[in-house]
């Protein structure tokens, strides 16, 4: 039985809304997060986010009568501790640099998930992929180059979270038979694990400082809310709607960002920057709108089914 157009016109609008929503959850953790940045370090702040997430999804799984935790499975671990890696890449780069800086780059995960997809399909990558991948990294060479020159770190960062958050994607399409709410709990309790790992290993500088003042402890709670109704609202959003729609309206989230930069931290945004911003949307648009190939169908269908991971 065909399914009406009308019906899927109406759930992919729906999607995008959820997509814009998402985005817009996900800004505002930014946001909260680049502040928080002034006040404890950033893998505290990671921590508290999974930490949150955590007890919620782990929640929702007993409340459902549903065992969280998988132990057996060594791909499972692999995608956890990746995403983990990718998350506090993520989180380390937004208390370093301007958050609409970071979410265009991490944006241009689908970029590298179809240079590997190609592999994983058995196809020779497409011309208009490796178009996209030069001009997203002449797009991140522009908006990082005055970071590149003072030596921030952080550029690299937000670098390692795309392209891990690839290798995640391409690990969730593999899984794709354990319920999204269990991985979301098992990255979630790994991701705490090794937050936790990293604070006592590498900062143990700072614990003996950490000071949760009421407004602290209100921005903490933020990050955790505004991160998890995102991943929530963008996972029904990309289950809902068609792919290159929901991916493309998933830009939204860097308007956000971009918002916030400029009303609350008065950031001016140079020509180059500007420029490096849309290279990279036009290469991730590319990926998602190409021609119809077989190839790009099977592309296409591979990213849909990948439950994109947003931290």
């Amino acid at each position: 039985m065909q399914i009406p157009k009308t019906v899927i016109s109406n759930s992919t609008n729906k999607a995008v809304l959820y997509m814009i929503f998402g985005g817009f959850t996900f800004a505002t953790m930014g946001a909260l997060t680049h502040a928080l940045g002034q006040r404890i370090d950033w893998i505290v702040i990671a921590f508290f986010r999974m930490s949150l997430t955590f007890v919620f999804i782990t929640a929702v799984l007993f409340r459902e009568r549903k065992f969280p935790f998988i132990l057996n499975n060594p791909l499972l671990w692999f995608r956890s501790i990746v995403g983990s890696v990718a998350m506090l890449a993520t989180f380390y780069s937004l208390t370093k640099l301007p958050i609409s800086d970071v979410a265009v780059v991490t944006e241009s995960r689908p970029i590298w998930v179809a240079l590997l997809a190609g592999f994983i399909l058995g196809e020779t990558t497409r011309s208009k992929i490796w178009i996209s991948i030069v001009l997203s990294i002449i797009g991140v060479l522009l908006i990082e180059k005055p970071y590149f020159e003072q030596r921030n770190f952080a550029v690299f960062a937000a670098l390692l979270a795309s392209v891990l958050g690839a290798v995640v994607m391409i690990c969730l399409r593999i899984l794709k038979e354990i319920e999204s709410k269990r991985i979301v709990a098992h990255f979630s309790g790994t991701a705490c694990i090794i937050s936790l790992v990293c604070l006592f290993i590498f900062k143990k500088d700072i614990i003996p400082g950490i000071q949760f003042d009421f407004i602290t402890i209100v921005m903490l709670l933020g990050v955790g809310f505004f991160g998890t109704i995102g991943q929530l609202a963008m996972t029904k959003a990309f289950a809902m709607g068609e792919a290159p729609v929901v991916a493309t309206a998933g830009f939204i989230k860097v308007g956000f960002s971009a918002a916030y930069d400029i009303i609350i931290w008065k950031y001016v945004f140079e020509y180059s920057t500007i420029l490096g911003m849309l290279l990279i949307l036009i290469a991730s648009t590319l990926i998602f709108h190409s021609n119809l190939s077989e190839y790009s169908n099977r592309l296409r269908e591979f990213l849909r089914n990948s439950r994109f991971p947003y931290y």
